[in-house]
């Protein structure tokens, strides 16, 4: 996994990033909405003494209050000037509980001491805060401060009275909104990253590298909806996704090169991946070159070639297999000349044992025989072992990715299956990619998008 990867997966996930966001600052909104209200009172007192009538004994005076503030300061909130409070304004409750709402400091190289109450009441706080203020002045000069002929040294004198607040100090609704949609967000990014570590799937060459040394020979665009890859390449020769695949097809002539490519099973880790027709595509992209090419729907389980060539499916491999019909009998022609298609045929009880058996690999020998090339529809190697006995049949599998949608993990285990099973993976074609990546030949910029493919593309004259 690269920083890209990341980026990309939190650049893809970007409304769920977005939902989030704006869930936890509704939610931070509805908590400020629904929290009650509090509020503050505040006062002041000044620490002096009476000590002195000369200057030096005036400074020692000063130093020796400066000297018992922090003290006092924690006095504040004691149990000794606090239950005083708690009995006179008959509040029901604990000076340790209290103390949790009085708050008590002094401002650096001052004698003043602030107390401050909180309260979900304005007025219960003014009042909490004034009686705190005389209890604590009390319990200084008549049981703390020492004794100077009967006069207590040290003297508290109010210089701020605590008024009624008209204000609450909390909830803060902007400020708990603003946490809600960070947290949210935060959430949101977390879930992206996790996705990428856990589902983290393919979207191009770099996400199969990380995976797997095969190399990717093909990125085939995704067609408009409604419009089925065949039938783009069909109604628009010169479409782009006709260039991705003839592209796809140019590659292959380099697999296997000295031994030939005469034949391939075709296969994905899941359904849905777009491999028949990447098949079906492949096929006509091949025929093109004047090639002779043969399609076998040998997903028997779930067949697809009948339905994307619109061909008579009720005839086909089973029917060949069990020896009802020769191969050129049951093959049928498709789309341009020199391709032919031999569907599923009837779907047969046993499709495992019909496709590992020796007609199987009779009917594939026959076919390499009076065909160029022969390419195999096989079902998903993770769902069925169909493909491993077709692989060992043929030159070779090809992978087909679903752009965006198949999982790296997924790759990994179709490869090492079919590396248990010694056979040759030719390579990996990434379907459905994006048309917004590619661009039409002739159109304005056509050429501009960086792509990446199996070879180097020839500049154009």
């Amino acid at each position: 996994m690269t920083l890209n990867s990341y980026l990309r997966s939190v650049r893809r996930s970007w409304v769920w990033i977005l939902l989030l966001t704006i869930a936890g600052t509704a939610g931070g909104y509805l908590l400020a909405s629904v929290t009650p209200d509090t509020y503050r009172a505040s006062t002041s007192v000044l620490l002096t003494s009476d000590r002195g009538a000369s200057t030096s004994e005036l400074v020692q005076g000063s130093t020796y209050v400066q000297n018992l503030v922090a003290s006092y300061v924690l006095l504040a909130s004691s149990e000794l000037v606090l239950q005083p409070v708690i009995d006179e304004l008959d509040l029901g409750t604990t000076p340790r509980a209290l103390a949790a709402s009085i708050s008590a400091s002094s401002p650096l190289n001052t004698t003043v001491i602030e107390i401050s109450v909180v309260n979900r009441s304005p007025k219960l706080a003014q009042e909490i805060a004034t009686a705190t203020t005389a209890s604590l002045s009390y319990v200084v000069t008549t049981q703390i401060a020492p004794q100077n002929d009967g006069q207590p040294t040290i003297r508290l004198t109010e210089i701020q009275s605590a008024s009624e607040p008209k204000f609450p100090i909390a909830p803060n609704v902007r400020l708990y909104a603003i946490i809600g949609g960070l947290l949210g967000l935060v959430a949101g990014v977390v879930l992206a990253l996790v996705r990428t570590l856990v589902w983290h799937s393919i979207s191009n060459s770099d996400d199969v590298a990380s995976v797997t040394t095969t190399p990717v020979v093909g990125e085939i665009v995704d067609t408009k909806r409604g419009v089925t890859l065949p039938g783009a390449m069909l109604m628009d020769p010169l479409s782009i996704e006709a260039e991705s695949l003839r592209s796809f097809a140019a590659n292959l002539n380099f697999l296997r090169i000295g031994e030939g490519l005469r034949s391939l099973v075709v296969t994905s880790a899941m359904p849905a991946e777009s491999k028949s027709s990447v098949v079906t595509g492949l096929g006509l992209a091949l025929a093109e070159s004047s090639k002779t090419v043969l399609l076998i729907d040998a997903d028997l389980r779930s067949p697809s070639l009948a339905a994307l060539t619109q061909l008579d499916g009720s005839i086909g491999l089973t029917n060949v297999l069990i020896g009802e019909l020769a191969l050129m009998e049951a093959a049928q022609d498709w789309g341009i000349d020199g391709l032919k298609v031999l569907t599923a045929g009837s779907m047969p009880p046993n499709p495992g044992q019909l496709l590992a058996s020796d007609a199987m690999a009779a009917l594939l020998e026959n076919a390499r025989q009076r065909f160029d090339i022969v390419i195999v529809d096989s079902a998903p190697l993770l769902s069925v072992t169909d493909a491993k006995w077709l692989g060992k049949m043929t030159d070779g599998a090809l992978l087909v990715v679903k752009h965006d949608k198949t999982t790296a993990r997924a790759l990994e285990k179709v490869t090492h299956a079919l590396e248990a099973a010694t056979v040759p993976i030719l390579g990996v074609v990434i379907s459905r990619v994006p048309r917004r990546s590619r661009g039409r030949y002739g159109d304005p910029g056509y050429g501009l998008a960086t792509r990446r493919s199996f070879l180097p593309r020839k500049r154009s004259r």
